[in-house]
């Protein structure tokens, strides 16, 4: 039986009460592309160089999507235009920087590093383990949220880490589940989400006929922005750095596609065990979706989430046997080998980069699990059963992947 979700904060409770006064939110909180558009030209002193049209189509099926699909309450529908703004905002700052500034997109970007796995599966706790290593240029929250201001504006750097820390008033269960800074290093998908055609924002609203066409796209032009993106970061902030420190748990499905923009990356794949990982993705996925919309569109079909995440591993391992993903520049790391012997397991890591590891960063890195204690923000419930999950089928449909890395049970 599926765990019923946490009573709503009375704040967002009462907030959300206020559509009804005006016969609906989108009286309240319009989301029509035009007024959207001209909205950001407006925002950023009359700009209004988006750069190609790629992005325009998925823009308007985000839109319409969130129009027809998502069923947002009023908070829902207030951040999701802020989202929506922000990233036409950031293409006119981006594109009119590079224009200005061409030399930019000449820049020589340092190596690109990919922490990937399941979500729930270790990438967080072990982007930030490495992002602790002063040899690696990590993107931090903040800056992922406004790309072209200077690393100096305090005042963005707060309202950054202040957009993003919302999340935990408007759930505050979400505390427990991830760690949330303005100044922490965060998912790609911050980055992409500006080129609209991300899992990101499939990921916050239940928006099915944009997620249909999001699966089946194809993501090369993303990386591509994605690359962009990263070299306007660079110019700042990464002096005596050796490499990108970059993770997101939406990449594992998409490695042929990162590849193909990076082939010089090294991506580091943490492994767990899914039916660990399974639930805690199903219970962080409703309370991201509660975060903007009505509990009638919660996930409930955690089966067909298995299905997918179990394709999309097989897929994995057909292109890693057949050379698509060049299995040369990928590292496994298993996440129950972190936990128990990390100082062994980041060792062998450095080893197989061919990084030098200094005694100070492993020291660093101890000390930073010592002071991170779990269940520090509270505890996050999870269950197979909790997700009307069968644990003797889920065994059997990821038997082969726990087989081929070797990964022991956490049951």
């Amino acid at each position: 039986m599926p765990t019923a979700p946490p009573e709503q904060p009375r704040w967002l409770r009462r907030l959300n009460s206020h559509a009804m006064a005006a016969g609906g939110g989108e009286h309240l909180i319009p989301l029509d592309p035009l007024d959207l558009i001209d909205a950001a030209i407006a925002s950023c002193n009359g700009l209004d160089d988006f750069g190609d049209d790629d992005w325009r189509q998925w823009f308007e099926l985000v839109v319409q999507s969130l129009e027809t699909e998502s069923k947002l309450h009023l908070v829902g529908r207030l951040l999701a235009r802020h989202d929506i703004l922000r990233s036409l905002r950031n293409r006119l700052l981006l594109h009119d920087l590079w224009k200005r500034r061409p030399e930019i997109l000449e820049t020589e970007l340092l190596q690109p590093t990919f922490v990937v796995g399941m979500a729930r599966s270790g990438t967080s706790i072990l982007s930030e383990l490495l992002s602790l290593d002063d040899s690696s240029r990590c993107p931090a929250m903040w800056e992922m949220l406004h790309p072209t201001e200077a690393i100096q504006d305090d005042k963005l750097r707060q309202a950054g880490h202040d957009e993003h820390v919302f999340m935990e008033d408007t759930a505050p269960e979400y505390g427990a589940m991830h760690s949330n800074h303005g100044d922490v290093p965060n998912e790609c998908i911050f980055m992409t989400m500006n080129t609209f055609q991300a899992d990101q924002w499939s990921g916050l609203h239940h928006i099915p006929s944009y997620a249909k066409e999001f699966h089946r796209s194809d993501q090369r032009p993303v990386y591509q922005f994605h690359e962009k993106f990263l070299k306007t970061l660079q110019q700042r902030g990464s002096e005596g750095r050796t490499r990108w420190g970059l993770k997101a748990p939406s990449h594992l499905g998409l490695q042929e596609e990162l590849f193909s923009v990076y082939p010089e990356a090294l991506v580091i794949r943490i492994h767990r065990d899914p039916l660990k990982s399974l639930p805690s993705t199903f219970s962080l996925t409703n309370t991201l979706l509660r975060m903007r919309c009505e509990e009638e569109v919660l996930a409930r079909d955690a089966s067909g989430l298995a299905f997918g995440i179990a394709y999309m591993l097989e897929q994995e391992l057909a292109k890693r046997g057949d050379g698509r993903i060049p299995a040369e520049r990928v590292i496994d790391v298993k996440y129950e080998d972190l936990m128990r012997d990390l100082p062994g397991t980041i060792r062998n890591l450095y080893e197989r980069a061919q990084w030098e590891l200094r005694d100070e960063v492993l020291q660093r890195m101890q000390s930073y699990v010592a002071n991170r204690p779990k269940g520090a923000h509270g505890k996050h419930e999870y269950s197979l059963e909790g997700a009307g999950l069968d644990a003797a089928e889920e065994t059997e449909r990821f038997r082969f992947y726990r087989e081929a890395f070797d990964i022991p049970s956490e049951a």
